[in-house]
This record gives structure tokens, sequence and C-alpha cells, in this order.
């Protein structure tokens, strides 16, 4: 099914076109992942999509009831503290969605990893503990940072958030 990122839009599945985030890898170092996988990239834009509104909480508010996602906003702002229309989606958002679809499309970041989270390791009688809370995060860190200001992450396990701030 084709991708469906009109602004907006009630039936709106990505911030993103594939053309916008061919524009975004034409100038990323590691690209090769995004430009050789041409028949992943509408599905892993809608992941990408899907995934940020589930673990972010944007500021401001949703421009209209009827959209389909929770972009664009009303009342939000930049980082440099200019008022966002509520007719577009940030270059910020753009950007941070193709650059999150190209890790989904270079691994399952929504699987549970086997051996992250080591607590302890005792090599005298090599005995070896996990952290349970040490997990992997879906979001890699260069998505969050580039998502600072436009609103806070939701922590994985739902029971705190963790404040996105510009310095």
């Amino acid at each position: 099914m084709a991708i469906d990122a009109t602004i907006g839009g009630t039936s709106s599945d990505s911030y993103v076109t594939v053309a916008q985030a061919d524009s975004y890898h034409a100038d990323h170092l590691y690209a090769t992942t995004w430009t050789t996988t041409s028949s992943k990239q509408e599905t892993a834009l809608k992941m990408a999509t899907r995934l940020l509104d589930e673990r972010v909480s944007w500021s401001g508010s949703v421009a209209a009831t009827t959209q389909a996602l929770r972009w664009p906003r009303s009342n939000a702002y930049t980082e440099d503290n200019i008022l966002i229309s509520s007719s577009v989606i940030p270059q910020a958002i753009i950007n941070a969605t193709s650059e999150l679809a190209r890790h989904l499309i270079n691994s399952d970041l929504t699987v549970d990893t086997e051996g992250k989270g080591i607590k302890s390791l005792d090599v005298d009688t090599i005995s070896l503990e996990f952290d349970k809370s040490d997990s992997r995060d879906v979001l890699p860190q260069i998505v969050i940072e580039m998502l600072r200001g436009y609103g806070s992450i939701n922590s994985r396990s739902k029971f705190g958030t963790v404040a996105v701030i510009r310095s």
C-alpha cells in the first residue's frame, strides 16, 4: 500500500515521503542501508512514524481532531522559541523520522537483546548477572537528540518520562 504523508490527513501513515527521506540521506555518510533497500523504505517510514508517535509526548496539541498522526501541532515551538505553523511538519521531525527509518531497516530495534545489561561478572567463580532494568531503547540516541525541544521521550517501561531539552 502506498505511503500517505499528507500533512494533517485523516489517513496519513508517515511524516515523510520516500523522496524527502532520499533527500535527507543524500548527504548522509552512512546512507547505503537506505539507498540499497528501496523495497523496505515505505514500510520503514511508516514504522518510524508510528514508533515516534508512541514514544514521544509532543509539545503543543494536535492541530485537528481528525488528523491520523500527532503532527501537525498547534502551539508548538522550535528550539529557538519560534512558533511552528500548524500546517507543517518541522524539518527536525522529517529528519528524525528518516534517520529512524534507516536504523529500522538496518536492524530490528523492537526486539529485546540478549546480553544487554550485564550488571556484574565474577571471574573467580565465573558468575554472570544481568540487570533487567538495562535494555536497549527502540529510539537510537541520535534520533532522541534530533528531537530535543519538540517533546518528551516516554521511557520504554511507560513508568516515566525523560525531558528532551535543547542546550
